[in-house]
C-alpha cells in the first residue's frame, strides 16, 4: 500500500522523466536542425564564393582582384574567421596573414550535409575546389573557409543554456512550486487526517481545498458524535438505569481502587448487601412499573442518607450494595445503617398506592472479612440471608460462624449431589387411614437420606439446600417417579390400589418442563391419575401465583389431585380455596395439638366445616393419641395421619403394615 506522499512524489519523477524524454528529444533535434542550417550557410558561402571566383577568374593570377570580395565574405558572416584560397600546399590569397599555408588533409571536411553538432564541431576549416581551365585543361583550386569556432561554440553553448534555462530549470521550479503547494494543500492535510483519524488528536484547522474541507468537516463531526456516543455508553456501562446509581461494573471500579488505597494505609471500609423484603410481592399484586417506581424512591432515600463519598450501586432485582468508606467507629456505621433501614421502611406512596417494604442487610468489614470483591461480596450476601432468615427489617455483621455455615451447606450439596449419583435416598411411606374404618386409603411418600456414615438424614435437613443448589429439580423428579412406580408395583401385586401423594417443591412447579415430565412419566407408568396427589404448602399459591394457577389446572385436568398442605399455618385466605383447583386440605399438627381447648377446638371445627362446605376433602395430620382420634370421629373428618396408626416406613416394612389388621389403627 503506498502513501499519498510517495504516490505524488513517484508520479512528479514519472511526469519529470517523461518531460525530459521529450526535452531531450526536441533538444537534439533542434541541435540537429540548428547544425544543419549552419552547414547550409558554410555550404553556401562556399559555393558561392567558389563560384564567383571560377566564372570570374582567367588566370591564377588574377585571384588578388577578389581578396576584397573574400573580406566582404568574411565580413558579413560572423560564423566565418577567415577565407583563403591555395593551389596545392601554397596560399594564394587569404584574409588572414597568419594562414600561410594550406591545411593538411585531416583538419579539413569537405562534407557539408549529414553532420551532427558534435562531429561539426570537431572541424574549424571547410574546403571545397574552385574549377577553372589552364589551356583548355580543367584544373582545381582549393578554397578553405576557417569558421569562428569560439562563435561556434559559445553559440551552442548560449542555446544549450537557454534551453536548460527555460525547458529544464523553468519546469524544474514549476514542478517543485507544484509540489510544494501539493504538499501544503494536499498531502500536509491528508496526513494531518490520518493523525486525527488514528490518534485523535488536535483537531486540524480549516483547509483551503473545497473536498478536504468538506472531508475534514465530516470527520470532526463524526467524531464528536462518537466520542459523545462513547461518553455516554461509558456512562450507561457503568450506571443502572432504573435508579441512576452505580452498576456492578462501577462498583467493581470504585472497589478495587478502595481494596488498592485501603490496603496500603490499612484502613477500613463497611460494605453493605441491602435486599428489599417482600418486593416480589408488590411486582405481583401491583405490577412492574409500581415496582420500578419503588426502586427509584428507594435509590433516592438511601442518597439522601448517606454522604457524598460513600458508594451506592444497584446490583440486582431489588438488591442495593453500599460502601461506607470512612466512618470513625462500629456505633457510627450502625447509626448509618439504621438510618438507611429506617427510611426504607417508611411507607412509599407510589402511584397513589401506599406501599410498605423493608430492607435486610448484610455487613462485611474490609480488611477483616475478606481482601478481594468476591469475598466481601459473598459473605455480605451470607449475612443478608441471615437477616432475612432472623424475621426481617434487621442488619446482620458477618461472622465466623455464618462463614462456617456456609461451609456445611457448601459440603451438604456435594454430598447430596454424590447421594443422588449413588442412590442414597429412599422413600419412607406414611399411612392416610379413614377414621370410620381404620382402613388405609392413600400413603403420603416422604424422602429421606440414607448416608453410609451418618445414617437417616430427615428432609427438613438437606431440602432447604437442595432448594437452593438447584438439586431439586432432579431429586423432586426421582421422588416422583420413584413414588409412582411404587404404586404401580403394589397394585400389581395385589397390596393395594391407593392413592400415593407426593411433596412438590416450589422450584419443581418454576421449572418449564415439569408439566412435560409429568405427561411423559403417566403415559410411561401406565398409573391411574386420580391414584396421584400432589400436596403444595400456602407458599406456593403466593409465589409465581399466575403460573401456578394455570399449571395447577393443567394438572388437575389430567385426573390428578392437589392437596393444600399445612392449611392456617401461613397465608390461609379463603380466596385461596376458591381460585385454586384444591381437592383436599390437611390441619397441620400444631393446630391437633391444640385440639382439646375452646380455641384450638374451634379452629380445627371450622376448617373442617370450610372443607365440606366447599365439598373438600380433609385429612388431620400429627394424630399421636386415641383421644385426638375420638375427637376427630366427633368432627366429621374423613381421614388422619400420624403416629398413631404409623411412622413413615420404608417400603419393604410399609408392605408388611398393609398385610396386618385392617382396622388396626382405630
Amino acid at each position: 500500500m503506498i502513501s499519498i506522499r510517495r504516490f505524488f512524489i513517484t508520479a512528479i519523477v514519472a511526469l519529470v522523466l517523461v518531460f525530459y524524454g521529450v526535452f531531450l528529444y526536441y533538444f537534439l533535434n533542434d541541435q540537429q536542425k540548428k547544425t544543419d542550417l549552419i552547414l547550409e550557410n558554410i555550404r553556401h558561402d562556399l559555393s558561392e564564393t567558389a563560384y564567383v571566383v571560377s566564372t570570374e577568374m582567367a588566370t591564377p593570377q588574377d585571384l588578388r582582384e577578389f581578396k576584397s570580395f573574400l573580406h566582404r565574405k568574411v565580413a558579413n558572416n560572423p560564423l566565418v574567421a577567415a577565407m583563403a584560397i591555395a593551389s596545392g600546399s601554397k596560399i594564394l590569397i587569404t584574409t588572414e596573414h597568419d594562414i600561410r599555408s594550406a591545411p593538411p588533409k585531416k583538419k579539413t571536411q569537405d562534407k557539408l550535409k549529414g553532420l551532427s553538432a558534435h562531429e561539426m564541431l570537431r572541424y574549424d576549416i571547410y574546403e571545397t575546389d574552385i574549377p577553372y581551365f589552364i589551356q583548355n585543361q580543367p584544373a582545381y583550386l582549393k578554397l578553405y573557409l576557417y569558421i569562428d569556432k569560439a562563435y561556434l561554440e559559445n553559440y551552442f553553448a548560449e542555446n544549450t543554456t537557454n534551453s536548460l534555462l527555460f525547458f529544464g530549470v523553468v519546469p524544474l521550479l514549476l514542478l517543485g512550486l507544484l509540489w510544494g503547494l501539493l504538499k501544503r494543500f494536499v498531502t500536509n492535510p491528508l496526513e494531518l487526517l490520518r493523525q486525527y483519524a488514528y490518534y485523535q488528536s488536535e483537531i486540524p484547522k480549516r483547509f483551503k481545498l473545497r473536498e478536504l474541507e468538506y472531508i475534514r468537516a465530516s470527520m470532526v463531526q463524526t467524531f464528536t458524535r462518537l466520542d459523545e456516543e462513547k461518553s455516554e455508553l461509558y456512562r450507561l456501562a457503568r450506571t443502572d438505569n432504573l435508579s441512576g446509581l452505580a452498576n456492578r461494573n462501577h462498583l467493581n471500579e470504585r472497589l478495587n481502587w478502595l481494596i488498592s488505597e485501603f490496603s496500603r494505609s490499612g484502613q477500613e471500609f463497611a460494605l453493605l448487601f441491602m435486599d428489599l423484603d417482600n418486593f416480589k410481592t408488590v411486582n405481583d399484586t401491583l405490577g412492574h412499573e409500581v415496582g420500578d417506581k419503588l426502586l427509584r424512591n428507594v435509590s433516592s432515600l438511601i442518597k439522601q442518607v448517606l454522604r457524598d463519598y460513600d458508594i451506592i450501586a444497584r446490583v440486582g432485582g431489588d438488591e442495593f450494595v453500599i460502601v461506607v468508606n470512612h466512618h470513625g467507629n462500629e456505633h457510627e456505621l450502625i447509626n448509618i445503617i439504621q438510618r438507611v433501614i429506617e427510611k426504607i421502611s417508611d411507607v412509599h406512596l407510589v402511584d397513589n398506592h401506599p406501599v410498605k417494604v423493608s430492607a435486610s442487610v448484610g455487613v462485611v468489614l474490609y480488611p477483616k472479612d475478606g481482601q478481594s470483591i468476591t469475598t466481601l461480596m459473598k459473605n455480605a450476601d451470607i449475612a443478608m440471608y441471615e437477616a432475612k432468615n432472623a424475621g426481617k427489617n434487621q442488619f446482620k455483621f458477618f461472622t465466623e460462624s455464618l462463614h462456617q455455615q456456609l461451609v456445611h451447606e457448601i459440603e451438604l450439596e456435594n454430598n447430596m449431589q454424590r447421594a443422588l449419583d449413588n442412590g442414597e435416598f429412599e422413600l419412607y411411606y406414611q399411612p392416610k387411614i379413614s377414621v370410620t374404618t381404620g382402613q388405609v386409603t392413600g400413603a403420603e411418600a416422604l424422602i429421606r437420606w440414607i448416608d453410609p456414615n451418618k445414617g437417616v438424614i430427615t428432609p427438613d435437613r438437606f431440602i432447604p439446600s437442595a432448594e437452593k443448589s438447584g438439586l431439586m429439580v432432579p431429586l423432586g423428579d426421582w421422588v416422583l417417579e420413584t413414588a409412582v412406580r411404587q404404586q404401580i408395583d403394589w397394585k400389581k401385586r395385589g397390596l393395594g390400589d391407593f392413592q400415593v401423594s407426593v411433596n412438590l417443591s416450589p422450584v419443581q412447579l418454576i421449572n418449564n418442563h415439569f408439566e412435560e415430565k409429568l405427561n411423559r412419566l403417566i403415559q410411561e407408568s401406565g398409573i391411574t391419575p386420580s391414584k396421584l396427589d400432589v400436596e403444595m404448602t400456602e407458599s406456593q399459591f403466593m409465589e409465581n401465583s399466575e403460573q401456578n394457577l394455570s399449571l395447577l389446572h393443567a394438572i388437575q385436568q389430567k385426573g390428578i389431585s392437589i392437596s393444600l398442605d399445612d392449611f392456617g399455618t401461613g397465608y390461609s385466605s379463603l380466596a385461596y380455596l376458591k381460585k385454586f383447583p384444591i381437592n383436599t386440605l390437611k390441619i397441620d399438627k400444631t393446630f391437633m395439638d391444640d385440639y382439646d381447648t375452646e380455641s384450638g377446638a374451634i379452629f380445627i371445627e371450622t376448617i373442617i366445616k370450610i372443607a365440606q362446605t366447599l365439598n373438600l376433602n380433609v385429612v388431620a395430620e400429627g394424630i399421636e393419641h386415641p383421644e385426638q382420634l375420638d375427637y376427630l370421629v366427633k368432627t366429621g373428618c374423613e381421614t388422619y395421619q400420624g403416629f398413631f396408626c404409623s411412622r413413615p416406613l420404608p417400603a419393604s416394612e410399609f408392605e408388611k403394615f398393609l398385610t396386618m389388621e385392617k382396622s388396626c389403627c382405630q
